[in-house]
């Protein structure tokens, strides 16, 4: 009779394969899962009864569960039973385990999901019919098989949920602080902008966002002329935007001493920065910064962006950032205010982009004369091609 009893439980036993292709799904969605999903470590144990005696349970083996969502409180376990699935009971940690057997149809077993989400246990028998139906002559009044599921989550992990809790905190934070920036900015204000060929000028969208009115400052080193400039394309995205003087007191920038460099720059090159930051306290003076470019990428990895070292305040937005020849190769877009020292700029290679798109490449400067100057020589050449953008509502 034992003997038989243990052939019947190999027959039995649930044909695991393990599944871990949605760990992407689960790193991707974390906050939004339900307590359950997730990848489990299982291990199976299995016992057996006849009409005299219950023999001990025995280990099996282990396997890996995926349990992922399907449905409304309804969830798939891939590695399992193809047809088995799970249910959440409301808003509890009450599940129901639903097995199909093809002689009974579907039955239900309950278990609690324990440890803050991390394990779950669920046992089963195998119903009378079904093994009365397996196994025909061979079925002994009394006989039982009866299985228990030990599953102890390992992944998402612990860790990973509280980072993503933290990481939803701060970008909510963060949110809170835009809109409170948003709610306090003035119905005038101002930012740089600098020259490209043909009347053309570029500064940043965010300078230029929400304004009925734009007017630049500074052509040929003159603050007593407001020339009126209208948006001709913008990019939101990269936080560009490309203007053009439309007055008919405009005649031209003159010559432009400096060249749109679109290739990327290396960490350590030297660079210096132009533009009329807080001009209400720092005076309409243009000002110059220095420093190097510390990464080739921006706030939290953006590959458009170079961070700098040079100060940049509110103002310098859609400045120019040149190197050391006096090549054109950013725009300067933001700081980072939790930190000394940090600006971000757009690469040139995006305001290439945009301007060919656009309008054509022949506004683009392509003649430095200005790379064997020295610094002192460059801001004199250059400072009267970077302007003073003026916005309001």
């Amino acid at each position: 009779m034992k003997r038989n009893l243990y052939f019947i439980l190999s027959l039995l036993v649930i044909p695991f394969l393990t599944y871990s292709q949605s760990r992407d799904y689960f790193k991707n969605n974390i906050l939004g899962l339900d307590p359950i999903e997730g990848i489990y470590d299982a291990d199976i144990y299995k016992q057996g009864a006849n009409a005299f005696q219950t023999f001990p349970e025995t280990y099996e083996t282990s396997t890996k569960l995926t349990i992922a969502r399907i449905g409304e409180n309804k969830f798939s376990i891939n590695g399992g039973r193809p047809n088995d699935y799970i249910e959440r009971v409301g808003e509890t940690n009450v599940y129901n385990y639903w097995n199909h057997w093809d002689a009974v149809g579907w039955v239900k077993t309950r278990f609690y999901l324990l440890n803050s989400g991390r394990t779950f246990e669920w046992m089963f028998e195998v119903p009378d019919t079904q093994l009365r139906s397996d196994l025909g002559r061979n079925y002994q009044y009394g006989l039982r098989v009866m299985f228990r599921y030990n599953c102890v989550k390992e992944y998402p992990t612990t860790s990973m949920y509280l980072e993503a809790v933290e990481e939803a905190r701060r970008i909510e934070q963060e949110r809170q602080r835009q809109q409170e920036i948003e709610a306090s900015k003035p119905t005038e204000w101002s930012g740089s902008g600098f020259a490209l060929n043909n009347g053309y000028i570029v500064t940043n969208y965010h300078v230029i966002e929400d304004a009925k009115s734009i007017v630049v400052k500074g052509i040929k080193g003159s603050f007593s002329n407001a020339y009126n400039a209208e948006v001709v394309t913008t990019d939101k995205y990269n936080d560009l935007a490309l203007l053009k003087i439309n007055d008919s007191r405009f005649t031209g920038f003159g010559t432009i001493p400096y060249k749109i460099k679109t290739n990327t720059s290396d960490v350590g090159e030297e660079i210096f920065v132009l533009g009329y930051p807080l001009t209400s306290t720092m005076g309409a003076e243009i000002k110059l910064t220095t420093g190097v470019i510390s990464s080739k990428t921006g706030f939290q990895g953006d590959v458009s962006l170079y961070q700098i070292s040079a100060p940049v305040q509110p103002g310098n937005s859609g400045g120019p950032l040149f190197d050391s020849k006096g090549n054109l190769i950013g725009i300067v877009n933001s700081k980072h205010t939790g930190a000394e020292s940090v600006g971000y700029a757009i690469k040139a290679s995006y305001l290439s982009n945009l301007v060919e798109s656009s309008v054509s490449s022949s506004i683009l400067p392509s003649n430095n004369t200005i790379s064997s100057q020295p610094l002192t020589g460059k801001v004199k050449a250059v400072k009267n091609f970077v302007f003073m953008i003026e916005c309001s509502k």
